[in-house]
């Protein structure tokens, strides 16, 4: 709790508007809303299934919604207006593979219970940041969309990443890779989701430009 309570307020400017800490059986979480599209509180994160079992916590804005709702959820209750409690319903619906419907800038965590898996996701594009550290030997995964966050944490080590660095000094641009100036400290890849499970972390693309292109 401590260590998440320091992270999310290193990042107060990024959600003024709701703040929540939850825990289950995967670890501990923090959110911070800043409110856009449903003002009330009914769009507060986490969104979670019935039986809790199953909770999304997400930044950024999902276009295309209403168009999910009308095709796929007709007949179903939504609690909010806004755009990020469809995430709960098409995971509940399609999986992981939801992914492939929904059009938008996002960063997504979604935490399943039922099959032991953390996932991190990043949208098409890589316009909303999501930054992580992943400890194998204590099993520990930190991940939050700034990477001063992360390091609130006294245990990870500030560490200067030489060959980033050195990139950047000589392109004048991050070359695009999950590295960051940071040593240890990683970012999702744009089209990309990780998939975090017993000390282990995969990462898949689900999203190719070069076959979307007519």
């Amino acid at each position: 709790n401590k260590k998440v309570n320091n992270m999310m307020n290193n990042l107060n400017h990024r959600g003024p508007d709701f703040r929540t800490i939850f825990k289950n059986s995967l670890g501990c979480f923090g959110f911070l809303r800043l409110s856009i599209i449903d003002l009330s509180d009914k769009s507060n994160q986490p969104f979670q299934s019935r039986d809790k079992k199953i909770s999304i916590i997400y930044n950024g804005e999902i276009y295309n919604y209403k168009n999910l709702k009308k095709n796929y959820f007709k007949s179903t209750k939504f609690n909010s207006n806004g755009d990020g409690e469809i995430l709960i319903h098409l995971y509940n619906k399609f999986g992981i593979n939801f992914i492939s419907k929904i059009k938008g800038m996002f960063s997504i965590c979604i935490i399943d219970q039922n099959i032991n898996k953390i996932y991190l996701i990043r949208d098409r594009f890589g316009i909303k940041p999501l930054y992580y550290f992943h400890d194998k030997n204590k099993n520990d995964l930190y991940f939050a969309s700034e990477i001063n966050s992360i390091l609130k944490n006294t245990n990870i080590k500030r560490e200067l990443n030489y060959n980033e660095t050195f990139k950047f000094f000589k392109q004048g641009l991050v070359n695009g890779t999950n590295e960051t100036f940071f040593k240890n400290i990683f970012q999702v890849n744009k089209s990309c989701y990780l998939e975090f499970s017993k000390n282990k972390i995969i990462e898949k693309q689900y999203y190719f430009l070069e076959k979307s292109i007519d």
